[in-house]
């Protein structure tokens, strides 16, 4: 039998680097996307009197709901990749495919933002934006469970304990954005309560409160 190590696929094989230009290039396309995103917070046409323009201001709400539900999901999203990279010590090439893959759904996000906003609570809009969603979370899942798990990319002081707690945290919302699609085509109100409370969930869930969790179950492990 030959001692040969197994040799990787071309997609995922190691060529190790600094994880600076990776962090870089993805805060360059999430400061592109939020302002895409308000860019559709347009004017209403000139009013007759001051009631007029609340009124008007009023019709666009739903604008509003859908401008302020991405954006709170773009934010989540940049928090956590930031705190994932602080663990992540360098890069390899299925590390750097995986957040392709994270950015190309976050880049999608203006388009499903402006149609569920422009038709509200329309299934196609509603549908898109959380496929979109369930894309990007589905995509940070894997990349924390590659470059823990798999690629061994992680600090040394990253205990298995707090990538396991980090990697569950993670997997909730891809499953709550897989509902959040199926109820687009059902209940259409449940899909946009889940595509704005999951964010609102990761928001009350910090990173340090998370780390606090790890640190109570290590000890209790030990």
């Amino acid at each position: 039998m030959s001692d040969k190590p197994k040799r990787r696929p071309p997609l995922l094989r190691v060529g190790l680097s600094e994880t600076n230009r990776l962090e870089a290039f993805s805060d360059g396309v999430f400061a592109v996307v939020v302002t895409l995103l308000v860019l559709d917070l347009r004017l209403p046409s000139p009013p007759p009197d001051e009631r007029h323009l609340w009124g008007a201001l009023f019709k666009l709400l739903p604008v509003f709901a859908s401008w302020v539900t991405s954006f709170g999901f773009v934010l989540v999203i940049w928090v956590n990749h930031h705190y994932l990279f602080n663990q992540i010590t360098r890069a390899d090439r299925g590390l750097l495919w995986l957040n392709g893959l994270l950015l190309f759904g976050i880049s999608f996000i203006p388009f499903p933002t402006a149609l569920a906003g422009e038709y509200f609570l329309a299934t196609p809009g509603l549908f898109l934006l959380s496929a979109a969603m369930f894309v990007v979370s589905t995509s940070f899942s894997l990349m924390r469970w590659y470059s823990g798990s798999v690629a061994h990319l992680t600090d040394e002081h990253v205990t298995v304990v707090t990538r396991n707690a980090g990697l569950r945290r993670s997997a909730l919302a891809p499953a709550l954005y897989a509902v959040s699609m199926a109820l687009s085509f059902a209940w259409p109100l449940g899909a946009v309560v889940i595509q704005f409370g999951v964010p609102m969930l990761f928001f009350l869930r910090s990173p340090s409160h998370a780390s606090a969790e790890a640190k109570t179950a290590s000890t209790e492990n030990g």
